[in-house]
Formats: structure tokens, C-alpha cells, sequence
């Protein structure tokens, strides 16, 4: 299964194992439409894109559970299918979670999203027993009825008085000034860098869950 399209080339049913150091994909969505709808490779159905199901199952393995954040929202997947193709991927420029149609559709509120929409998301692997669907946005992948957002660690006014809000950081990329913990592909090398107190730093190594995505 995965998203695929006339214009791709290099298509040959091979996958990319590999998980981004930065935790950084594009998101798209598959199961949703007769052509893509059916048991996947673990042997879970899409069921017409009713649950939240995801491919990489070649990245984490069958039945792991994957937290998805973007656009200060959250949502734990289960990786049930082998995806997307390498294909899809170079063309996208950039790694690929195919997805249900749930997850964009919390995320970005569109339950159709391809490659070449770049839904820029992050992507951390939680515990197998995290439960499926909405989630805090916390790094445990809790579930919970009102998403607050990846920016949970950021000291948002929940701590006790007199702690300083973390500073943001001057992006020569967007050519404006970033939040604290927001996460910036740079147009000078193509890596991931995320604003942390005031410094860009390399995005793995700053544990904190970025606060928007902004890729090239």
C-alpha cells in the first residue's frame, strides 16, 4: 500500500528502513479509497480508513506505536504496513510516514494528504501499550481528551513563578524571529536545527519535542 502517483519514477517495491535522526517526515495518507483500502502487510485492515494506522513497519516494526506531532497536535498510530515506496520518498525530497486518513485529518484537517503537500510532522516510536488515537503530546504518548500541544516541555506558564520563558532564536532561513523549540530545516545545509533557549542546535541533540515543524 502507500501513496503513489503517475508522475513518480524508480518505483521497485523497496522501502527505506532508515529513521531520521531528527524524527522529521512528510506525512501522507493512504486506506481511505477502494484502491488503497484492504488488509495491510501485519494483517490489520485499513477498514476504510477508520482507525489511526500507519506504514514504516519496516522502520518499527509490526504493531509498534508511533506518536505524531505537528501544528501543536498529536496522534499515537500503530505501524501495520510495509511504506512507502523509496520512490515516493525522493520525490517528496524527504522521509514519509503514509498514514490513515485520521491522522492528517486531526493534524492538518484534511484527510487526503500526498507527497508533495510536505505536512511536515515528528515522529517519536512510544510504548506498545500507548492507546491509539488523540494524544498530549507528551514524550509517553499519554492519551488524553484536549491535545495541549508538543510545545508541553517548553515551561508555558505551568511552572512555579519567578522561571524565565526560554528564549527564541533569529531564523536566517525564514528571515524572522522563531519560538522557543521550533524545528527549522536550514536552506544553507539541509538539516534539521531546533531553537533552544535562544541557540540553534542540532535537532537530536535537544530531546524536547519540537514546537512546528518548518521544512524547506
Amino acid at each position: 500500500m502507500g501513496t503513489t502517483s503517475g508522475a513518480l519514477s524508480g518505483c521497485n517495491g523497496v522501502a527505506s528502513s532508515t529513521i531520521p535522526a531528527s524524527g522529521i517526515y512528510y506525512l501522507t495518507s493512504f486506506g481511505n479509497t477502494p484502491s488503497d483500502n484492504g488488509t495491510m502487510s501485519c494483517g490489520e485492515s485499513t477498514d476504510d480508513g477508520t482507525w489511526y494506522y500507519a506504514a514504516s513497519r519496516q522502520r518499527y516494526g509490526c504493531g509498534s506505536r508511533i506518536q505524531i506531532t505537528a501544528n501543536g497536535k498529536c496522534v499515537v498510530a500503530e505501524t501495520d504496513d510495509y511504506g512507502p515506496n523509496v520512490c515516493v520518498e525522493n520525490a517528496a525530497g524527504g522521509p514519509i510516514i503514509d498514514a490513515s486518513p485520521l491522522v492528517s485529518e486531526h493534524l492538518f484537517g484534511t484527510s487526503s494528504a500526498g507527497w508533495s503537500d510536505h505536512f511536515a510532522i515528528e515522529v517519536t516510536e512510544v510504548a506498545s501499550t500507548t492507546p491509539l488515537g488523540i494524544c498530549d503530546g507528551n514524550p509517553s504518548g499519554s492519551s488524553s481528551g484536549s491535545s495541549s500541544g508538543s510545545g508541553s516541555s517548553s515551561g508555558s506558564g505551568s511552572s512555579s513563578g519567578g522561571t524565565p520563558a526560554p528564549a527564541g532564536c533569529y531564523s536566517g532561513t525564514l528571515g524572522m524571529e522563531m519560538p522557543a523549540n521550533a524545528c527549522v530545516q536550514s536552506t544553507y545545509d539541509n538539516q534539521w536545527y531546533q531553537c533552544d533557549d535562544g541557540s540553534w542546535v542540532d535537532r537530536w541533540t535537544d530531546p524536547t519535542a519540537c514546537d512546528g515543524v518548518y521544512p524547506l
